[in-house]
């Protein structure tokens, strides 16, 4: 194992209920919404792809550049008012594996300037060389694009990465990418099935250093 990289939402910073909250506040300005079941299958995804598939389901006559833009609004209000929520154990986990000299990357679907955001306000910004979105990729998750590139920029092997994922999206991306990858299914917020992974976790504590580096 010569590097971990990391997904963001989910794994470092629990975001994925508020996208939820937030793609109904979006939709309740046209008196439709969806259920936490079916937005479970974008989890990991592109926001670009979850909103076309959705307003064609509900029939909305919306741009998707327009829904992306008025969720987006909306979230940012939200974490203005509330901040961010980082998930147990994950920054203490990101630490430890910084100071050991192992090579550290962010690869996920937000938006650089998002990924940015949340690693300066948790203060971990210097434990990653890589901050990879998936958005300046030419294919989203579940492609591998995003960890491919992260590995290059590592200046690893995508056999020798270690790739910590909470959805069925990212995790299929990661074994796309050839790489190994610890699940962590996390119980109060989706339903993930996780399938492939090679070890799976029921909470971040329980990824250790020990474990990172028998991959």
């Amino acid at each position: 194992m010569e590097a971990v990289i990391f997904d963001m939402d989910g794994v470092i910073v629990n975001t994925e209920p508020g996208f939820y909250i937030v793609a109904n506040k979006f939709l309740a300005r046209y008196d439709k919404s969806i259920t936490k079941e079916y937005f479970e299958q974008f989890f990991g995804g592109a926001s670009e792809y979850m909103w076309k598939t959705t307003t064609e389901m509900l029939g909305l006559d919306i741009p998707v550049e327009e829904c992306v833009k008025g969720a987006d609004e909306i979230r940012e209000q939200r974490i203005r008012e509330e901040g961010y929520e980082a998930i147990d154990g994950s920054l203490d986990l990101i630490r430890k594996i910084h100071q050991e000299g192992i090579p550290l990357a962010v690869a996920s679907s937000s938006a650089r300037k998002e990924i940015e955001q949340v690693v300066d306000y948790f203060g971990i910004r210097q434990c990653f060389q890589v901050l990879v979105s998936g958005k300046d990729c030419r294919h989203p998750k579940p492609a591998p694009d995003v960890f491919l590139k992260a590995a290059v920029l590592l200046g690893a092997k995508p056999e020798q990465c270690l790739v910590i994922e909470d959805s069925n999206n990212g995790v299929t991306a990661a074994k796309r990418a050839g790489m190994n990858v610890i699940g962590f299914r996390n119980l109060e917020v989706a339903n993930q099935e996780l399938k492939s992974v090679d070890h799976i976790v029921t909470s971040m504590k329980d990824i250790t250093l020990e474990l990172c580096k028998s991959f």
